[in-house]
């Protein structure tokens, strides 16, 4: 039987270092009842943090999900095998844990499967070892789930190096718009989505190879279910944008994996649309290299288009880019709209 954590307080809790006051240091959030009005047990949410030497932030990811003070909750760390502290803290709360070992894995992506092995809620989530979660976070999402949803996303702060603090909320998307968001600018804020375990189980495994992308091949194969969703404007979670972040760095295989993922997924779409899709993909993938990273836009990518891939003359990417070139990009937005692509 896995160890379920009940409500715990500061009092439970190994202190904090000296110097740490606040939220999750010194401030807790008030523990629920052990059961829920009717009587009945409350959604065992099952939450998974992948690690790999992030001993500077980890302590706070624990404990702001111990001190959530809900009373039916998985806590699982998958640990890469850290060579920095990270296994001394976590040691420092592991009777407060369902599951967790330091290992050596093949990257987060696997870390994440594995912690989701080991997941028996009906309500999963992963928390990157950067992140932490908001007073109250996982009471609101229960109540949700209560509610009949079951795929919840909500807010994220991202606080800077330098103190700055930029709230994100995820964006409302069905699947095609999200199969294509690199251009269409839908996101989700990953640290604070929640989905139906259930639902989840028929969306993984997910491909350990993949390095950068593997929230964009969960989340399109939960949006692929058509779960009943819903987007609060509460933030749910916070991240920090330390400079060792993988978006921030930059990684080249980035794109490819992109494009990798949604050509698989488009499988899902109807035939027609996923043919037209399928070469944009392509067209983007080529006009990207082209541009050394810059996203696909103006004349420059149309007379690229004509000189290095004169094919191109047949397929939508170049219309759409000499639509773009001559009348604006105002005739072309209305022109997608028109024909159901935007």
């Amino acid at each position: 039987m896995p160890i379920i954590i009940n409500s715990l307080t500061l009092k439970d809790l190994p202190p904090p270092p000296p110097e740490k006051t606040g939220w999750p240091w010194t401030e807790e959030n008030q523990p629920l009842p052990d059961r829920m009005p009717d009587g009945s047990e409350w959604p065992r949410m099952s939450i998974v943090t992948p690690s790999y030497n992030y001993a500077q932030f980890i302590e706070e990811t624990i404990r702001s999900v111990l001190l959530q003070g809900y009373p039916n909750l998985e806590y699982i760390i998958i640990d890469g095998g850290s060579t920095d502290n990270t296994v001394e803290i976590i040691k420092k709360y592991e009777k407060y844990l369902t599951y967790w070992v330091s290992e050596p894995d093949e990257g987060q992506t696997d870390a994440i499967n594995k912690g989701f092995q080991r997941c028996t809620g009906k309500i999963f989530a992963w928390l990157n070892a950067d992140c932490n979660y908001t007073i109250s976070a996982l009471q609101k999402v229960a109540e949700y789930y209560l509610n009949g949803y079951r795929l919840i996303a909500g807010g994220c702060v991202a606080v800077y190096n330098d103190g700055r603090e930029e709230t994100v909320y995820s964006v409302p998307t069905d699947f095609e718009r999200y199969l294509k968001f690199w251009i269409a600018g839908c996101s989700f804020t990953q640290a604070d989505v929640f989905v139906d375990k259930a639902l989840a189980d028929d969306c993984f495994l997910l491909d350990k190879n993949l390095y950068m992308v593997m929230d964009y091949q969960f989340f399109l194969r939960v949006l692929s279910k058509k779960p009943k969703q819903i987007y609060v404007q509460e933030i749910l979670s916070k991240d920090k944008l330390h400079g060792n972040n993988k978006t921030l760095k930059g990684y080249e295989g980035g794109i490819s994996e992109f494009c990798q993922i949604a050509l698989e997924e488009s499988a899902q779409l109807p035939l027609i649309r996923r043919m037209i899709y399928r070469m944009d993909v392509e067209d983007y993938t080529i006009i990207y290299s082209l541009n050394n990273s810059k996203q696909p836009s103006g004349i420059g990518n149309l007379l690229a288009a004509l000189l290095v891939r004169p094919t191109l003359l047949r397929w939508p990417f170049f219309w759409k880019m000499l639509i773009k070139a001559v009348f604006g990009y105002k005739i072309y937005s209305w022109l997608m709209k028109s024909i159901g692509r935007s």
